[in-house]
């Protein structure tokens, strides 16, 4: 064969052999763009038992202060005589920081400037790091924003404002506590009968905007009820709105309220008016409720109060409503709660001997109580009072200018005790006292009881390991027009307890990089 055939036959071979070769190259790629690679061609995260599973607590806490008892309506019109006014209100607040919070201040709401508190210890030396401030309002709300230098049980901040008026048409006195921030929050709240307003207020402290959502369940029928009015509301950054619910849902017995936002935590409270024509039918704030329980007490309750009872439960339940007294319940009303539907028992005068109201059922319950008073001219006053929530550590602070009596109630089936801690307006301690309670009994103790000297008790916290006990002071105002005109109020106690949140987390071996 010539040299000439032989290149040729060679060159077709190669051409053959490029050919098949690029064919099986093209086949290749396409095989590894459709399926996928094995898992030994890339860096992947191990499957393995490493988890994270654990409670952390925040060591910063923002507690909304609200404004003043006020008004929906304000309005200037009409005959000067018969336009709505607060009258000659007054106004006091006072905050308190427990154990170790390095730093406490309180601003005015969405501003930073104005009338600014730091808490402060009065003397670092001692033993006893209470924190503490004081100040006259004369409107607007308060943010208590509270840095600690460890989460831990005893540690916190409370706060709460007084109002009181002998002229006008909030006639009485109201209060209310500082209220952390949260992402849901419910009331149970009295009726909407016609010259009754419920004026839900609602504060955002972020800097983000947020929409809460709100539902209300009344006691008409189960089940949520179609409002009359819009049922979001949308809360401007570091600002307030507010919601008439008493338009959103009129003509019901008592209200069961759930507020929800998404975005941010928020604060909540209703602030309640009540008018007959022109007399004053009293005011007070309703504040958010605690966790709902088969057994749970409200407290501040003295002889000659007219009680309702507001209770709401999911599911429908059998309830027992006793009196607690020093010596154990005397059982006052029984109930069948429908679900989904708010309950009202009017449990008529309370006996001589009655300090608070315990409620008993197969299964958990919202639960709160309104006790009046009337004053002369028709007048009346109330306070609203949510079950209160023991816990190992809690406390309360009392404004100056107002009359209180410490009220606490055990509503285990068992004797418990607990220790009282007692300090004045500088933090310095006053009185530690050890109370021990019977079985489903209550005590009071007279605030002047647990002052010292000259210095009166105005800061309290309550050490309960049994987490048993619940708590409050009743307040009073001394000669409302020359004791003509009743005023009623009660300050619940705040827990002084680390808030949690559960994180979890584990490896997963799907997640490559």
């Amino acid at each position: 064969m010539s040299k000439e055939i032989v290149s040729k036959s060679r060159r077709v071979t190669s051409v053959v052999i490029g050919a098949i070769t690029m064919i099986v190259l093209i086949a290749l790629l396409a095989v590894l763009v459709v399926l996928p690679g094995s898992k030994q061609w890339v860096d992947a995260v191990a499957a393995t038992d490493d988890a994270i599973d654990q409670t952390v607590s925040p060591t910063q806490t923002e507690a909304y202060c609200p404004a003043p008892m006020g008004l929906a309506d304000t309005g200037s019109y009409g005959d000067s005589a018969f336009q709505a006014t607060t009258g000659n209100l007054s106004t006091q607040a006072r905050y308190a920081a427990f154990d170790s919070v390095y730093s406490a201040t309180v601003s005015a709401f969405g501003d930073d400037s104005a009338d600014n508190i730091t808490l402060k210890d009065a003397d670092p030396t001692d033993n006893d790091a209470v924190k503490t401030g004081a100040q006259s309002i004369d409107n607007g709300s308060r943010l208590l924003d509270t840095r600690m230098l460890q989460a831990a049980e005893g540690t916190g901040t409370v706060g709460s404002i007084a109002s009181w008026a002998d002229d006008g048409d909030l006639k009485g006195v109201s209060a209310s506590s500082c209220e952390t921030t949260a992402l849901s929050q419910s009331f149970l709240l009295s009726g909407t009968a016609t010259g009754t307003t419920q004026q839900l207020i609602i504060a955002n402290p972020s800097t983000k905007p947020t929409t809460v959502e709100i539902k209300i369940w009344g006691s008409k029928q189960s089940g949520e009820m179609a409002l009359s009015t819009q049922s979001s509301l949308a809360i401007p950054a570091s600002g307030e709105n507010a919601l008439d619910l008493a338009a959103a849902a009129p003509n019901q017995q008592g209200l069961y309220v759930t507020v929800s936002s998404k975005e941010t935590p928020i604060a909540a409270v209703v602030r309640t008016v009540s008018m007959n024509g022109l007399t004053s039918k009293g005011s007070d704030f309703a504040l958010p409720l605690h966790d709902a329980s088969n057994a749970s007490v409200a407290t501040s309750i003295a002889k000659g109060d007219a009680v309702d009872a507001y209770l709401y439960a999911a599911s429908a339940t059998g309830v027992t409503l006793s009196w607690i007294t020093e010596h154990g319940l005397v059982q006052a009303k029984d109930a069948t709660l429908q679900a989904n539907r708010v309950t009202v028992v009017d449990l008529g005068e309370a006996p001589e001997d009655a300090l608070g109201v315990m409620s008993t059922a197969e299964d958990d319950v919202a639960f709160s109580v309104k006790a009046s008073q009337s004053g002369d001219d028709d007048q009346a006053d109330f306070a609203l009072i949510n079950a209160a929530a023991p816990a190992s550590f809690t406390g309360l602070a009392i404004p100056d200018d107002v009359d209180a009596t410490v009220s606490l109630a055990n509503s285990s089936n068992q004797s418990r005790k607990a220790t009282l801690h007692a300090y004045d307006a500088d933090g310095k301690a006053t009185a530690s006292k050890e109370v021990e309670i019977d079985a489903n009994a209550a005590t009071t103790i007279d605030i002047k009881d647990l002052s010292k000297d000259n210095e009166s008790a105005v800061l309290l916290m309550l050490e309960d390991q049994s987490q048993q006990i619940g708590w409050g002071v009743r307040l009073t105002h001394a000669n409302l027009g020359d004791d003509k005109v009743a005023g009623l109020a009660s300050l619940g106690a705040t827990p002084l307890m680390p808030a949690t949140t559960h994180v979890w987390a584990r490896s997963n071996p799907s997640i490559v990089h």
